[in-house]
């Protein structure tokens, strides 16, 4: 499986990439290229553009959860897509592929789709049209043999704040052990890992990449946290997005931490 990042809050210097509040990884496992989240704007596109990425070729669009700053640049793609069918570019239909709350009408508490532009609040099931099929469901599925749509995420222990009930994740198979794929980890990182174990039946993490939601987070329980991970035994972690500079220093003492920024590209056999 090969991922490139196509948008973090985070890029470096010289490399010409648009950075953003937001998240958007390009999958490539098997015959599929996947969008696992949009970001928050169409930076993505942009930023794919630059790195010589088709999305014309996107087999699959995961959507993490239903908050901005990885839906936001959802209907920035559908726009795309239709100027390709306008200028006569023939494409298949993309898959979309959530929890079956990512288009719900959102309530005064809710994080807003977007705040860049009323585009953006015509998110919902009604308003896409042909160039995608949509397959939500809180139920864990193979989209390869290796790579699993992990589904909801149940909560067995306790998360602190923030908790998103659409959240959804994803997990590689690779042979030094899981990878897991995230985009906020508002389910708590434990509780993703947990269900992660029980679906794929596969007891060690290798990896886990995205968003962690470490952010102005108390100090006792970003030490916590890192004992757990000490203790699952993983490899490495690459946390981004959500993740703040205090959260990632506490983190180091416990487990390896890989950098992560818009345009990196990372490969698991």
């Amino acid at each position: 499986m090969e991922l490139t990042v196509l948008v973090d809050n985070n890029t470096h210097s010289g490399n010409c990439l648009l950075p953003e509040h937001g998240l958007s990884f390009y999958i490539e496992e098997e015959n599929h290229k996947i969008l696992f989240d949009c970001g928050s704007t169409d930076a993505f596109i942009k930023n794919a553009h630059k790195m010589q990425i088709d999305l014309e070729q996107v087999t699959d669009v995961i959507l993490s959860h239903s908050h901005a700053d990885h839906i936001g640049g959802f209907m920035r793609l559908q726009s795309l897509y239709q100027n390709f069918e306008q200028i006569g570019i023939e494409f298949q239909s993309k898959n979309v592929i959530s929890h079956p709350d990512v288009f719900k009408t959102f309530d005064e508490d809710a994080e807003p789709v977007s705040d860049t532009s009323d585009e953006n609040m015509k998110l919902s099931k009604e308003n896409l049209d042909k160039c995608f099929h949509l397959r939500l469901t809180a139920k864990p599925f193979h989209i390869t043999p290796k790579l699993i749509y992990l589904g909801e995420i149940p909560i067995t222990r306790e998360v602190k704040k923030d908790y998103a009930p659409d959240e959804i994740a994803v997990a590689y198979k690779s042979k030094d052990g899981l990878v897991i794929i995230s985009g906020c980890s508002h389910s708590g990182v434990e509780n993703i890992i947990d269900h992660a174990k029980h679906v794929t039946g596969v007891d060690k993490i290798n990896t886990i990449i995205g968003g962690l939601y470490l952010i102005n987070r108390n100090e006792d329980e970003i030490h916590a946290l890192g004992e757990y991970l000490q203790e699952q035994n993983i490899s490495r972690i690459f946390p981004c997005h959500c993740t703040d500079l205090e959260a990632k220093i506490i983190l180091s003492k416990y487990i390896k931490i890989e950098d992560v920024s818009t345009g990196q590209n990372y490969n698991w056999q």
